[in-house]
């Protein structure tokens, strides 16, 4: 069971490693004509992406998952709803207007929508697990 609750863990760190590179070396892609304070922003945005995967990577490297690993991946796991809520937004001001270019950055607000609709109902699965069997 442990390696099946650490997964969700993998996937988020895969996920969002992309994604802050993306925030981090290439934020004019995420925010097309942003000013550079608002580049700095997004960077930093990416920073914090990447802090949640250390932390989640502490946990794939602990042996076990205890309830404390399941608190932690309920808390990550909440996070992909806003990352949806963007993606749910996009695609429903692309259905009045078609865009291009940016917006298909990493797949596209489609594939986001799906990738962190997995990534929260695995991460909060885990997480309720553990927590239910402490």
């Amino acid at each position: 069971m442990t390696a099946l609750q650490k997964a969700p863990l993998i996937l988020h760190i895969t996920i969002e490693t992309l994604a802050a590179l993306s925030f981090i070396f290439q934020p004019h892609t995420q925010l097309p004509g942003a000013t550079r304070e608002a580049e700095l922003i997004l960077a930093s945005y990416g920073g914090l992406l990447l802090t949640t995967n250390l932390v989640c990577g502490v946990f794939v490297l602990l042996p076990g998952f205890d309830a404390t690993a399941g608190l932690v991946s309920l808390c990550v796991g909440t996070y992909h709803a806003w990352p949806m809520w963007r993606a749910y937004s996009r695609l429903s001001s692309s259905s009045r207007r078609r865009v291009v270019g940016p917006s298909q950055v990493l797949g596209g607000p489609g594939v986001h929508l799906a990738v962190h609709a997995v990534c929260l109902v695995g991460l909060v699965a885990a997480g309720w697990s553990a927590v239910a069997m402490s």
